[in-house]
C-alpha cells in the first residue's frame, strides 16, 4: 500500500536521557520484532517495550543543528572574506576546497537528520499497518475476485484508456447482520485525451502543436457481499457510463444538487431510497469527495471514493509517544473513512431489511 506521511507528533516532557546511538539499534529491534507478526500481542510486546524504554525515543540533533548552521556560516563568512581581497582576486583550489568542505558537511548533516526521520516514521508506520492488520483481520483479495469485481460494477468502468484493479485487502466488518468480510480495493484509470499548443517556428512566429496527454486517476473502494434484496442500482456525485435504463430521483433538492441515479427499475429504486437511506447518503457525500454507491445485478455493494488513504490513515502520535501511540492504535477507530463507511452501510441494513 501506498504510504503517508504523519504528522509532526506532539512534544511530550521527558527526564529520559537521551541516546542516539541505542535509539538506532532499539527501532531496528523493533522493526525486527514486528514485522509480519503473526499476532496483535506481538505489537502490544513492542509498543510496551517503547512505554518502557529508559532513554527518549527522539534522536537528540542538536549537534547536527550546530553543524548545519555553522557550515552555512562558514561559507557565506569565507566568501565575504574572499570578496574583500579585491575585485581581481582569483580563488585558489584552496579557497575551493573551503567551500567543497562546508557542503559537504552541510549535505551529511541533512542526511544523518532526514534518515533519523525516515527510521523513526517507518517503524511507526509498521507498527500502525501491523495493528490494524490484525484488528481487522487483513489479508489479500483473490486476483479472480478482482477480476469479477471490474467487470460487474460500473464504477470501475470509468478512463477511456485502461482500467484496473491493482490490489485489495479483505477486513473484518462487524455490521448488524453479524461478521462480514468487506474488500478495501485499489481503482486506478486513465483518460486519454488530445491537446493543441503553440512553440516557436524559429522564424519569429510560431506553430500549432498537437500531442497525446494521459491522466492518471486513483480511487480506493469497499466491495461488501449483499445486504438486502437491492440490485442495479447507482448512486454516484459523477456522470457514469449509463447501464440501466431507468432514472429515479428522491424528493431531496441537496441529494438532487450533487447524486445521480440509474436503475433497472424505477420501484426498485424508490423502495431502497426510503427518505432515512436519501439523509443517510447525503451525510455520507458531505464526508467523501467523488462518492459511487453502486448495487450490481448479483446484490453486491461498491462504495468507492476518492481517498486514497484508507488503509494508511494518518495518525496524530509515533512512537516517540509511545503511550498516546498505543492508545490510538489500540481504539479500534484507526480506519476512520473505512468505518464512516461501515457507518453508512450499517444504516442501510437497519432501514432496507
Amino acid at each position: 500500500m501506498s504510504q503517508v506521511q504523519s504528522p509532526e507528533p506532539e512534544l511530550v516532557a521527558t527526564d529520559k536521557p537521551a541516546n542516539n546511538k541505542a535509539l538506532s539499534q532499539f527501532l531496528t529491534q523493533l522493526k525486527s520484532q514486528v514485522s509480519r507478526s503473526e499476532s496483535i500481542d506481538v505489537v502490544k510486546s513492542a509498543l510496551d517495550k517503547a512505554i518502557d524504554y529508559p532513554n527518549q525515543l527522539r534522536y537528540k540533533n542538536t549537534n547536527l543543528y550546530i553543524g548545519m548552521a555553522a557550515a552555512i556560516f562558514a561559507a557565506i563568512g569565507y566568501w565575504f572574506y574572499l570578496e574583500q581581497q579585491g575585485r581581481y582576486y582569483r580563488y585558489s583550489d584552496i579557497d575551493f576546497g573551503v567551500f567543497i568542505f562546508c557542503i559537504i558537511s552541510l549535505v551529511v548533516a541533512i542526511y544523518i537528520f532526514v534518515a533519523r526521520r525516515k527510521k523513526v516514521d517507518k517503524v511507526s508506520r509498521l507498527l500502525r499497518d501491523e495493528t490494524l492488520k490484525h484488528l481487522y483481520n487483513m489479508t489479500d483479495c483473490q486476483q479472480q475476485f478482482l477480476n469479477n469485481a471490474e467487470n460487474k460494477f460500473v464504477d470501475f468502468k470509468r478512463g477511456n484508456y485502461s482500467q484496473d484493479l491493482e490490489w485489495g485487502k479483505e477486513i473484518d466488518f462487524h455490521s448488524d447482520l453479524g461478521l462480514i468480510r468487506a474488500s478495501v480495493v485499489y481503482h486506478h484509470y486513465v483518460d486519454r485525451r488530445t491537446e493543441t499548443y503553440t512553440e516557436s517556428d524559429g522564424k519569429g512566429g510560431t506553430r500549432t502543436r498537437t500531442r497525446t496527454v494521459y491522466d492518471h486517476y486513483y480511487r480506493q473502494g469497499v466491495i461488501l457481499p449483499p445486504l438486502n434484496k437491492t440490485t442495479h442500482l447507482v448512486i454516484s456525485e459523477s456522470r457514469l457510463s449509463k447501464q440501466w435504463s431507468q432514472s429515479f430521483m428522491p424528493a431531496s433538492r441537496e441529494f438532487e444538487k450533487n447524486f445521480r441515479v440509474q436503475a433497472n427499475s424505477q420501484f426498485d429504486a424508490a423502495k431502497f431510497l426510503e427518505p432515512a437511506v436519501v439523509v443517510a447518503c447525503e451525510q455520507l457525500g458531505n464526508k467523501l469527495k467523488n462518492l459511487t454507491i453502486e448495487f450490481a445485478h448479483d446484490g453486491s455493494v461498491l462504495i468507492n471514493q476518492h481517498n486514497t488513504n484508507l488503509l494508511n490513515p494518518a495518525m496524530d502520535h509515533d512512537i516517540t509517544n509511545p503511550a498516546a501511540f498505543k492508545e490510538e492504535l489500540l481504539n479500534d477507530t484507526s480506519l476512520f473513512t473505512v468505518n464512516s463507511i461501515f457507518g453508512f452501510v450499517n444504516q442501510i441494513i437497519r432501514h432496507t431489511n
